[in-house]
């Protein structure tokens, strides 16, 4: 029956084997046509009773299974799971309405997150530190008993500081003999730098620190490693210096550092809470130039053990002679190059040897063709064909010596010239 502008209902009934009988409404709107069933069953006295239907029964399943079942905020299981789930693996519900490996792809692999395996990965492993290195005495002490004492903090009847701070000069080894201590130590750490404690969206950096905090609370809870968070340079990033502007991401930065050392062991990355969800207590280590530019709160006794960190003559020595020890260089002469320049910071030791390659490499390069062909060779050059060799120099004496006093020279230049001064006159 055609139906043009009207709306038109005729009752269809198809004859069944059953006793039930199939009543259809029939609709029609214009050109559209649809078409609902409804099964109803004759009693004895032929009266009809309403029954649930196929597709209800089969809404009734579903709702009933614990997946898609939902509370009473309209919240399924995977979102609940996301939100208060103690496990922060990734790969829970990362797959989440994508089935069909046309989604997801099979060169992908089986999750669909394909950068899950650098999220898993926010440790730092010391691989890249091979030979062996001098470790200060007391550097290494104090960083051992700062970790010990975190780790049985329930144990003692004092309050533990969560926070070591180590502060000094520019370059003198702060964070290469905190590598070490950890190296030898076994120490699985998170390492965060400046750099990530400001993002353009509030909030971000203080997430950041408590998901790195709580990630290496996992660390030793699933693989039962030892493990801490280290912050590099923590008052380039947060400190204030002259008229440097505090932003809201500075204050919730130090916020958040301060409710780590007042409550270690519950830290929230926005998800609900529950009475399981116990942090482990991770050991924060902080690194800086000065601390007097941090928010005086953060760093008072209680919350912050600071340590100073100035190498000895003796623990320079020691330092240096064993960078020195594969090139051949012995003690007496390294006493003589620390003599010969006193009062410079532990990475000028290594600078040196750095300048006395330079030479050599501008050898190298006119051994290849030149600077013109530094594109082709090292760039374009056939798969596979191998770079020219380069010959290391033999580390000696007086190259280390004229090295040092070219380094000198750029240094007072720098102190001597002032150039900002003339810039900022007017």
């Amino acid at each position: 029956m055609a139906c043009l502008g009207g709306f038109v209902s005729l009752p269809l009934r198809i004859p069944t084997t059953s006793p039930a009988l199939a009543s259809t409404p029939f609709h029609c709107r214009k050109n559209t046509v649809t078409l609902r069933f409804r099964i109803i069953n004759s009693n004895s006295n032929g009266d009809p009773q309403d029954q649930i239907t196929q597709s209800s029964k089969q809404q009734k399943s579903q709702s009933g299974s614990s997946w898609s079942a939902k509370n009473s905020e309209g919240k399924d299981y995977l979102y609940r799971l996301g939100q208060e789930a103690e496990n922060m693996n990734v790969s829970v519900g990362a797959r989440k309405g994508i089935i069909d490996d046309l989604f997801v792809g099979k060169f992908l692999g089986k999750d669909a997150d394909i950068v899950f395996a650098y999220r898993q990965k926010v440790t730092r492993s010391f691989e890249h530190l091979q030979g062996d290195y001098y470790i200060a005495p007391a550097f290494l002490d104090k960083i051992v008993v700062h970790i010990v004492k975190n780790y049985i903090a329930h144990l003692l009847d004092v309050r533990v500081p969560l926070i070591l701070g180590i502060w000094g000069g520019k370059g003198q080894g702060k964070s290469f003999q905190t590598e070490l201590v950890f190296r030898a130590m076994g120490i699985e750490p998170v390492i965060m730098s400046a750099g990530e404690l400001e993002s353009e969206r509030a909030g971000e950096p203080g997430k950041l620190i408590r998901e790195r905090y709580r990630t290496a609370s996992l660390v030793i809870k699933n693989q039962g490693k030892m493990s801490c968070l280290m912050i590099n340079d923590i008052d380039a990033g947060v400190g204030r210096f002259g008229n440097t502007q505090m932003t809201v991401n500075n204050q919730i930065v130090i916020g958040t550092l301060m409710n780590l050392a007042d409550d270690p062991t519950r830290v929230s990355v926005g998800q609900d809470w529950t009475e399981s969800d116990i942090t482990n207590r991770v050991p924060i280590i902080v690194t800086g130039n000065d601390f007097s530019t941090l928010y005086a709160p953060l760093i008072r006794d209680g919350r912050m053990d600071k340590f100073y960190w100035q190498p000895t003559r003796e623990d320079l020595i020691n330092i240096v002679d064993q960078m020195y020890k594969k090139d051949g260089i012995s003690r007496e002469n390294i006493l003589r190059i620390v003599d010969a320049f006193p009062n410079q910071a532990l990475d000028f030791y290594g600078a040196l040897r750095s300048r006395t390659y330079d030479r050599f490499v501008l050898k190298w390069v006119e051994e290849i063709g030149g600077a013109e062909k530094l594109g082709e060779k090292l760039l374009r050059r056939k798969k596979g064909a191998p770079l020219p060799t380069f010959i290391a120099p033999k580390q000696n004496i007086e190259d280390l010596m004229d090295a040092g006093y070219s380094l000198v020279e750029e240094q007072e230049m720098v102190m001597r010239m002032r150039l900002s001064e003339e810039y900022m006159k007017k």
